[in-house]
């Protein structure tokens, strides 16, 4: 593969659909261009979020009409094929590098180093605040992700609303930033509805969470970004193997996780939203606030 890499005249990396995937391939991106490449990255959240990756060349799918010697995706698909000269892609799942029992940021730091041999490695995805933003600004304000792309792993809206009101007795506003197709439904809930926030574009979304002090959600993408522009985190998982693998792993975090009362991972699952109470919730929160030396990614 580093032979490949090495020939190729022309490089493309097409990310998933998904936030967070897009955010982490962002590693390997800007791997590749620490050591001299000039990948194109083909992708909605990384045009989107254009002015936050510097340097990077970036088209939208529906925009990149050209043909590359090597194209790189996490899974092929059909539309990184038609992108490939040769119709192949370097599908980055089936390398043995990928494939250790590692965080995905640690995984991709792996085929950066083994598969395609660059030397100069960051754990970082090169994403840097635009000139106006103002980091933390709102230092009490706490961006509050309670949606996602997967209803298994949303914690019920109840409980969100009942952890604004905890936030709120602390002196800190909550602020819950859903999808534009989502803002009526929360709007509807007089519970929340004073509180929520929402935005059509992604880099409106960064800027948000750039500004507020703090982030809470789901396991989901908006997790991620907070995580990479150094906001602090607090995760909501299911279990722990895939927080293990999937947690926000940049800036300043931490996870918090059901009352372990299930043996299979199948119970987890199902009923991991009985075992993670509000209060569950803030202690997490809480410590993650006093312990400056909460984990925090190099």
């Amino acid at each position: 593969m580093k032979s490949t890499l090495q020939r190729a005249r022309s490089v493309a990396v097409v990310t998933p659909t998904a936030i967070g995937d897009s955010l982490l391939m962002m590693v390997l991106v800007n791997n590749l261009i620490r050591n001299g490449y000039r990948p194109v990255v083909v992708s909605w959240v990384v045009a989107d979020l254009a002015a936050w990756f510097p340097g990077v060349v970036v088209h939208a799918g529906h925009e990149c009409a050209a043909q590359f010697d090597l194209v790189i995706q996490l899974r092929a698909t059909d539309a990184g094929r038609a992108l490939s000269i040769d119709g192949t892609v370097c599908e980055l799942v089936q390398l043995p590098s990928f494939n250790e029992p590692e965080h995905m940021i640690d995984k991709l730091v792996g085929v950066a180093q083994h598969a395609f041999g660059l030397s100069y490695l960051t754990r970082h995805n090169g994403i840097a605040l635009p000139p106006h933003i103002r980091f933390r600004l709102f230092e009490h304000r706490v961006a509050i992700h309670p949606t996602g792309s997967h209803a298994e792993k949303i914690w019920p809206r109840k409980k969100f609303a009942g952890l604004a009101e905890k936030l709120l007795q602390q002196g800190l506003n909550a602020s819950f930033l859903v999808a534009p197709a989502e803002k009526s439904e929360w709007l509807a809930d007089d519970a929340v509805a004073s509180s929520v926030q929402s935005f059509a574009k992604l880099g409106d979304v960064a800027q948000w969470i750039a500004e507020s002090g703090w982030f809470i959600g789901n396991d989901s993408g908006l997790g991620h970004l907070a995580s990479a522009l150094d906001v602090p985190t607090v995760s909501l998982f299911m279990r722990r193997g895939l927080a293990r693998t999937w947690r926000p792993a940049w800036g300043r975090g931490a996870v918090v996780l059901p009352r372990n009362v299930f043996v299979s991972a199948y119970l987890k699952e199902r009923f991991w939203k009985l075992g993670l109470s509000v209060q569950r919730v803030v202690q997490s929160f809480e410590r993650l606030k006093t312990d400056k030396a909460a984990s925090k990614a190099s």
